[in-house]
């Protein structure tokens, strides 16, 4: 497999580019690891006597230690067509729409000689010149079709087979650009020396702008909007269901239960429902308190403020929080009941807690639960009804792949998982900490922060750090930064603060960045179902990229078995 920069390219331009995206893709699958291959490159040439300086991009440059250096300049499009009589190209895409573009053995030629030029800047080329390049390195060029596979009529006169490919190529892509190189040689004397000297400067030249090129809080601006159109996919969903009074919805994290509840709750208020959006988290009871503020006929929040809301506040904490005692209270009280109640994170509640909801439901009203068995943190039993219809939801698209992939071995319910989201990059495990030494995660936490705050440009109020103890036994409380706000275990986060909490209590929440530490939880590390749901909560609050800092006694967890 080819050393590609960068290593993959986002779905975004995938979509945009499909030509390069295919090559980029082939050329990393059959190229050995001798090759590296570089994807966009801008070059900056010299302006010459009258002229302004020229900036262009190469497509590709693939250096090879012992064959050299092959610029590609890449055309898709299912027809290519060449006027000789005005010199115009033009190419009609997928949608048979036609676009002049630029001549693009032209194109490639140029790029050759604007390389040779931008290798005698290099470190330690200064003293050759374009020719002496030129006599001592194998260089040259090749324009690829990605979508045509044949020739009607005759190419120009610059375009030589000899150096021109199309779709059919495309599968043997190593013999054809050794063949390439081979020509260009012409069996002069190349200086195998320099050739491999060119082949490891142009990597250390080149290499760190494109690693570096792009900052997270980019990659996570472009990734959002793939998730907004697959959530307006998702909500077809309630579409089809809408003709049904009662439903309990199971879904995978990130299929998007919550945001088709709040969707639902929406639709309900606005038809003139009396409507109900309820979860047990405060947090995420919060949040649904804000959704419902300026709508009508929508109540929301979390179930013990919304049902000491409907009595009144009349009841003591100690009635309250005893679900016999509360249910006695409900039923003995005049409360006017709703035409639909949507409730989220279902899995948390008790069965009497759920027999209330019911309760304050018309005879005749609708009654959605949308829960995920892989996320009883906080009831270990589940008391969802099992004589109303099923639908399972089973396409993740709020993460990223590599998020979709750390998540995933930690799901054990026996249903096979989907991914619909953007790539993303890959999530980091850190090094292990101590798990007694507070400053060492500290030092650790402060480190990941810096990171994220000035090298990937990214906001606090996108960065949330989880830890999977409880709020008395973390050692997160003491943690403080110089210049950073935080907000620890509040249910409101302050403005543009990194919020800390832990994933009982920000479960049905998510961030675009999520920092998982203190993974040595004594309770779920006893028991293995409960390690699983903590960490398949934890990591999968992270919409965009997850950084994850274990213990030395957790660490053995994560290393491939």
């Amino acid at each position: 497999m080819a050393i590609m920069y960068p290593s993959a390219l986002p779905q975004t331009f995938v979509k945009k580019d499909r030509g390069e995206g295919k090559l980029f893709q082939l050329l990393k699958e059959q190229l050995s690891n001798d090759w590296i291959v570089y994807h966009s490159v801008y070059w900056h040439g010299k302006p010459s006597p009258g002229s302004k300086r020229r900036d262009g991009e190469t497509d590709f440059i693939c250096t090879h230690p012992k064959h050299g250096i092959l610029i590609i300049e890449v055309k898709g499009g299912v027809f290519i067509t060449f006027d000789p009589v005005t010199s115009l190209w033009t190419s009609t895409d997928n949608d048979l729409q036609m676009h002049d573009i630029t001549n693009p053995f032209h194109q490639a030629r140029s790029n050759k000689y604007a390389l040779i030029q931008a290798i005698t800047q290099l470190p330690g080329w200064h003293d050759f010149d374009d020719e002496q390049i030129s006599r001592n390195i194998n260089i040259g060029y090749c324009v690829v079709f990605t979508d045509v596979n044949r020739i009607q009529g005759t190419l120009p006169f610059e375009a030589k087979k000899e150096f021109t490919l199309f779709d059919y190529h495309c599968q043997q892509l190593n013999k054809h650009l050794v063949n390439i190189l081979d020509y260009f040689c012409e069996d002069k004397p190349f200086s195998m020396k320099l050739t491999q000297k060119i082949h490891q400067d142009l990597q250390k030249a080149y290499a760190p702008s494109f690693v570096l090129d792009r900052k997270l809080s980019h990659w996570i601006s472009d990734e959002e909007k793939i998730v907004f159109e697959l959530t307006e996919e998702q909500y077809r969903f309630l579409d089809l269901i809408r003709y049904i009074p009662r439903a309990s919805i199971f879904g995978c994290a990130g299929c998007g239960k919550t945001l088709l509840a709040t969707r639902k709750a929406e639709i309900a208020a606005s038809q003139n429902l009396r409507t109900l959006l309820v979860c047990y988290n405060q947090i995420l009871g919060e949040h649904f308190r804000k959704f419902a503020s300026d709508k009508e006929n929508l109540t929301a929040g979390n179930f013990h403020p919304f049902i000491s809301d409907q009595l009144k506040g009349s009841l003591a904490e100690s009635i309250l929080y005893d679900d016999v005692a509360l249910r006695e209270a409900v039923f003995s009280n005049e409360i006017e009941l709703f035409d639909c109640i949507l409730i989220d994170e279902a899995q948390d509640f008790s069965a009497i807690q759920l027999e209330i909801l019911l309760f304050l439901l018309k005879e005749n009203g609708m009654i959605y639960y949308f829960w995920d068995a892989n996320q009883k943190i906080i009831q270990t039993d589940l008391h969802i009804p099992k004589d109303i219809p099923p639908f399972v939801l089973d396409t993740n698209l709020r993460n990223t792949k590599y998020i979709f992939d750390a998540v995933k071995p930690h799901y054990y319910q026996g249903i096979s998982l989907n991914h619909r989201g953007p790539l993303g990059r890959k999530v980091s495990v850190t090094d292990p900490v101590d798990h007694q030494n507070k400053a060492e995660l500290f030092s650790r936490l402060r480190t990941e922060i810096n990171k994220l705050l000035v090298n990937d440009g990214c906001k606090p109020k996108d960065i949330t750090i989880i830890t999977m103890k409880s709020v008395s036994k973390s050692l997160l409380r003491d943690f403080a930064m110089e210049n950073v706000k935080f907000t620890c275990f509040e249910n409101e986060c302050a403005e543009n603060s990194i919020r800390i909490d832990t994933n009982r209590r920000f479960k049905g929440m998510e961030s675009s960045i999520v920092i998982a530490c203190e993974l040595d939880d004594e309770r779920s590390m006893a028991n293995e179902e409960l390690w699983h749901d903590m960490c398949y909560v934890s990591f999968s609050r992270a919409k965009n990229h997850l950084v994850i800092i274990p213990t030395d006694n957790t660490i053995d967890r994560f290393l491939p078995q």
